[in-house]
């Protein structure tokens, strides 16, 4: 088998990591919507802890493939309008990864400091916002993830 062949299998691995980080995140999040006691939120935060250790993985992983992969196909990061979108995008989705991950940090704090009754006055409204924020990330990485895989699809049709 090539080597271009193996990156691509190992960049398609790469995906499955991804996604295998916002499906049970997404399942996970949606639980702790449901949760009525802050204990229990607590649990379902500790639960997706490790899920989220896989994400830089996944990146790490599409990242280095991906540039195998352009390297192996002799292409540049201007080359093809499809490729550089697909690479914009991905940069979006690693950008919104990181910044909604210091916001699930903080959100977790937050909800161990009301666990202990050492919260700030406002720790009800702020955890209100750190749920909306992680519902928005929940919305804005898939649709990221789908762009992402469009254009790919896009691109090995032929698409320029």
């Amino acid at each position: 088998m090539p080597l271009r062949e193996i990156f691509l299998v190992i960049h398609f691995i790469g995906l499955g990591f991804f996604v295998a980080t916002l499906v049970p995140g997404f399942i996970l999040d949606s639980q702790y919507r449901r949760a009525t006691d802050i204990q229990t939120k607590a649990i379902l935060l500790r639960s997706l802890r490790p899920i989220g250790l896989l994400s830089p993985i996944a990146v790490l992983v599409m990242l280095i493939t991906g540039i195998a992969n352009m390297r192996s196909l002799g292409l540049g990061l201007f080359d093809l309008g499809w490729l550089t979108a697909k690479i914009i995008f991905f940069a979006l989705a690693v950008i919104s990864g990181a910044l909604f991950g210091i916001k699930a940090q903080k959100r977790a704090k937050l909800i161990h400091q009301m666990i202990k009754n050492e919260a700030p006055s406002d720790a009800e409204s702020q955890l209100r916002e750190f749920d909306r924020q992680q519902r928005l990330f929940y919305i804005v990485q898939p649709i990221l993830l789908l762009i992402i895989i469009s254009l790919a699809v896009y691109g090995r049709l032929g698409g320029q």
